[in-house]
């Protein structure tokens, strides 16, 4: 089976590289524990009249509600249904034909980012205790190629981030997360989003706000011009887990908002104008039914191992949806198809391959337990 996915990795770069591929440089975002539903159908109308997680119905519903669920979905991420729906793939409406899934044992964050960003799963990463990923993942392998030294960096709002990517031995990336100031030749702007850092509270103890994450990585952008870079948001999951549906979907639109942001700066850049692929993603699903399952995620094995309480009614199931996720891909050699179906379901496996295989890459060749790249977000 590796054999055959690195055949078909080494066939599909050959075809890449055979259509000299314009990207030169990809963004890749998550949304952490973004549901699909959300994305593709819109505010759940059973989450929004539940007094016990929502408040300020009343002004939600004027912001994100519509008898049409297009339109629902469109009203909570207008970016993604206006542009990236017209101009590059989506991938993930269960609804539609189109499936996506995680295959980590355990679907909580550490082991879904080490799956993203390492292309594969170890199964010894089953938790989110913060140790050294020993795993060499696709960030550090890419900034050891010609002409990314330096050029290649993470932004974050989750204080993991720097042990998921393992910066002790990963020393030549750029990351920055959790309540960590940027350091070096501050511009003004880092310089205000430092002291604010340092007087605000985050989402949770280990996560500060996006804003901070937007803010620094606009920054990084205008002044280094990475070639890649990772943003990742975290306050989707972080409001979730708190039960605030209302606040869970302001933070869905609001992250909508900082993407639409970040690709309008880097389509007014010559250094990136039509030169630049974005990848958007989540590193897992929630529940869907029961109601209150909407706040969790995880496997049996993940519930059997908390010390949580709320979790032990899911001891024996887990919760039942938390390996369905979604990507969007935009970018000059991505087809504008809107939503794509296949026969099989997408890997979250797959990412690591795809963001190289963007840059010209074969990420395959030097991990030969990766996924294959996801050949349905390159034109043919």
């Amino acid at each position: 089976m590796k054999f055959l996915v690195l055949l078909y990795a080494v066939f599909f770069i050959g075809i890449c590289n055979a259509q000299r591929l314009k990207t030169e440089n990809v963004v890749l975002i998550t949304l952490d524990g973004l549901r699909w539903q959300e994305v593709f159908r819109g505010v759940d109308e059973g989450l929004l009249k539940n007094k016990l997680y929502t408040k300020g119905v009343d002004a939600l519903r004027k912001n994100f509600w519509h008898q049409n669920q297009a339109k629902r979905a469109e009203l909570l991420m207008p970016f993604l249904w206006k542009t990236i729906s017209h101009q590059g793939v989506l991938i993930g409406n269960r609804d539609n034909g189109s499936y996506m899934n995680v295959t980590n044992p355990a679907v909580v964050s550490y082991p879904g980012y080490s799956e993203i960003f390492t292309g594969y799963v170890d199964p010894s990463i089953d938790s989110n205790k913060k140790i050294w990923n020993p795993n060499v993942n696709v960030l550090e392998w890419i900034e050891n190629q010609a002409g990314f030294a330096g050029k290649v960096s993470a932004f974050g709002s989750w204080n993991a981030l720097p042990y998921i990517l393992n910066t002790k031995r990963a020393t030549n990336l750029t990351v920055n997360a959790g309540f960590v100031p940027v350091k070096g030749d501050l511009s003004n702007v880092e310089k205000w989003l430092n002291q604010q850092l340092a007087d605000t509270l985050g989402t949770s103890d280990n996560t500060r706000f996006d804003a901070f994450t937007q803010g620094y990585a606009i920054e990084h952008i205008k002044k280094h011009k990475p070639r890649f870079i990772y943003i990742g948001y975290g306050d989707t999951d972080n409001f979730a887990h708190d039960g605030r549906y209302d606040l869970y979907l302001k933070a869905a639109h609001r992250s909508d908002r900082f993407i639409a942001e970040l690709w309008d700066l880097l389509q007014q850049d010559p250094h990136y104008k039509d030169k630049t692929t974005m990848i958007i993603t989540t590193d897992h699903g929630r529940g869907e039914m029961p109601q209150a399952s909407w706040k969790h995620h995880g496997t049996a094995l993940y519930m059997t191992q908390s010390d949580n309480k709320e979790y032990t009614k899911y001891q024996k199931t887990g919760i039942v949806g938390s390996d369905q996720i979604w990507a969007a891909v935009i970018g000059p050699d991505t087809p504008s198809k809107g939503l794509i179906q296949g026969k099989e379901p997408w890997q979250q496996n797959q990412i690591a391959a795809t963001i190289a295989s963007f840059l010209n890459l074969d990420y395959n060749q030097f991990q030969k337990k990766a996924g294959a790249p996801i050949k349905a977000v390159f034109n043919n």
